[in-house]
This record gives C-alpha cells, sequence and structure tokens, in this order.
C-alpha cells in the first residue's frame, strides 16, 4: 500500500527538469584558479538538486565509455577530473556493487520522484540479455570531437531523430581507442612502495584504497597521462600528512629529465566529511621522447 506521502511527492516531482547544464557551466567557469573550496561548493550546489532523487538522464558507466538512457538513484554527486576535464559524477547505491555514472551535462536531467531505492533498470553489456533499454526521448547533437570534454553543449534532436544504438556504439568505440583502463593491480603496484610508508600500518592492503580502475591517455608523440584515485581514511595517514606534504612526496618520486621522464602531479586531495576519508587524485605522464 503506498503511503499519501508518497504519493504526494510522487505528484510533486514528476515531470520536473533540473537544467544541470547551466550550474555546471557556472562552475567550470569559476574554478580556473579557484581552490578546493569552490568544487565543493558546486557539488553541494548540484547535488541539492538531484541527491535523494529518482532521475532519467544521458549518462556512461566509466569516463569515455557507452553512453546510454541510465535510470537510477542519486545518493551523492562529486565533479571530477579527468585529464583537467570536470565531469559531473552520480552516485548510486542501489546494487551490491555501488556505480558511477557520468552525466552528460548537455542535458537536461529528468527528475522522476524521490528516491526509490530500486536498481537501475540498465545494466552492463554481461547483463545485456537481462534487461531492455529504455525508451528515448532526448536531446542530441552529436561530439564533434572525442577529444571534447562532456561539458560540451548539445542542442535539442528533432522529434524522430534520436540516436540510434549502433551510432552511439560508433562513438564509445572511438573513445576508446585513445584511452586505455589503467587497472586496480597496476595502480597497486604503482603506489604500493612509496603509499605505505606514508601509512600508520605500513603493511595495510594498499588495494583496498582503490575505488575504481583509473584511465591512461596516449598521444602520438610518446607521451602517456595516467589518471587515478585514491580513496584514504583520515585516520590511516600518519601524522603529518597534508596536501603540501603530499606534494612533496610526489615531486620526490618523479623521475626529472631521465628518459622515460616520469612525473607525478596531485591533481586534488579533498577530506570527504560524510566518510571521513581523503580523495586524492593523481596525474602520472610518461614521457618517452623526450628531448
Amino acid at each position: 500500500m503506498i503511503s499519501i506521502k508518497r504519493i504526494v511527492e510522487q505528484i510533486g516531482l514528476q515531470g520536473q527538469y533540473y537544467d544541470l547544464g547551466k550550474d555546471f557551466s557556472n562552475f567550470r567557469r569559476t574554478i580556473d584558479g579557484a581552490d578546493d573550496q569552490i568544487q565543493q561548493r558546486f557539488e553541494k550546489i548540484i547535488g541539492k538538486n538531484l541527491v535523494g532523487k529518482r532521475i532519467r538522464a544521458r549518462a556512461s558507466i566509466g569516463y569515455k565509455q557507452y553512453i546510454r538512457i541510465c535510470e537510477l538513484d542519486v545518493v551523492k554527486i562529486t565533479l571530477d577530473n579527468y585529464y583537467d576535464n570536470y565531469v559531473v559524477v552520480a552516485h548510486d547505491n542501489t546494487t551490491p556493487k555501488p556505480k558511477e555514472y557520468f552525466l552528460k551535462s548537455g542535458f537536461k536531467v529528468e527528475i522522476l520522484g524521490p528516491a526509490t531505492g530500486q536498481p537501475s533498470p540498465q545494466t552492463s553489456k554481461k547483463e545485456k540479455n537481462k534487461s531492455q533499454t529504455l525508451p528515448s526521448q532526448t536531446p542530441l547533437s552529436p561530439e564533434k570531437s572525442p577529444d571534447k570534454a562532456q561539458s560540451e553543449p548539445m542542442a535539442y534532436a528533432p522529434p524522430g531523430k534520436t540516436p540510434t544504438e549502433e551510432s552511439l556504439k560508433e562513438d564509445s568505440e572511438e573513445n576508446s581507442k585513445e584511452h586505455t583502463v589503467f587497472g586496480i593491480d597496476e595502480i597497486e603496484l604503482d603506489v604500493k612502495e612509496w603509499l605505505s610508508t606514508l601509512l600508520v600500518k605500513p603493511d595495510t592492503t594498499i588495494k583496498e584504497f582503490i575505488p575504481r580502475q583509473g584511465y591512461i591517455n596516449h598521444d602520438e608523440h610518446g607521451k602517456s597521462t595516467a589518471v587515478f584515485v585514491l580513496s584514504v581514511p583520515k585516520d590511516m595517514f600518519k601524522p603529518g600528512v597534508t596536501k603540501d606534504f603530499f606534494k612533496q612526496v610526489l615531486h620526490s618520486i618523479s623521475k626529472h629529465g631521465k628518459i622515460p621522464e616520469i612525473l607525478y602531479k596531485l591533481n586534488s586531495m579533498n577530506l570527504n566529511s560524510t566518510t571521513d576519508k581523503w580523495e586524492i587524485h593523481i596525474v602520472k605522464t610518461i614521457e618517452n621522447n623526450r628531448k
């Protein structure tokens, strides 16, 4: 039996749209030269409109992956930096393994109502035979280049001109040629030696601090850029491990002027007040053809 409160909430929220692109564009203009407080501010602004709601939006599960129409409950919003490109990530915990949806900010997000607690109807390719793709009446303007940021503004398509699954698949395949996966095991091998020295318990399994796989971009000049994230509980670090100290550590492990030249950069380091964990975004560049 559906409660009256639930019915009122459903009627009040159904059919509304939130203009994600507007707030995200304001964030992009403000973030240049700003500190982490600006990022957290816009996470709150966007989260205020989406967290706790059931939404339908164009999104990918993973950066630069297959774009589809997704229906999900939003429990958290983060603004993550990939290759100096900020993207809006909606977190959904309705499945045993929480999912991260990279929202296409050029499209309005349809608010279906309050969060339902039900898993999203769409699934991964491995579970394709168990699900059906949602019907789409969403805007489209084909990306001019796979290098364009996910925040690229898009226009509405005329009725009947929405994208086909084949065209979206082609976009995904084209993007995958430029980006390769930086696996969790690979990240662990990369950071274990130096990260363990910063921990109260150096023998702690490093893999538990790697929430997801990273991505590697390769260019035609022999330069590779890897982006990955560490999520470390605040009390796991030794006293004195601050953002500035972390920058010094990354600088010290970098191989400047060598061939190949390997450089580590701290992209951001924010304390998540909800989980009490440091969310650490690191960029690693490898240049083989340095002159």
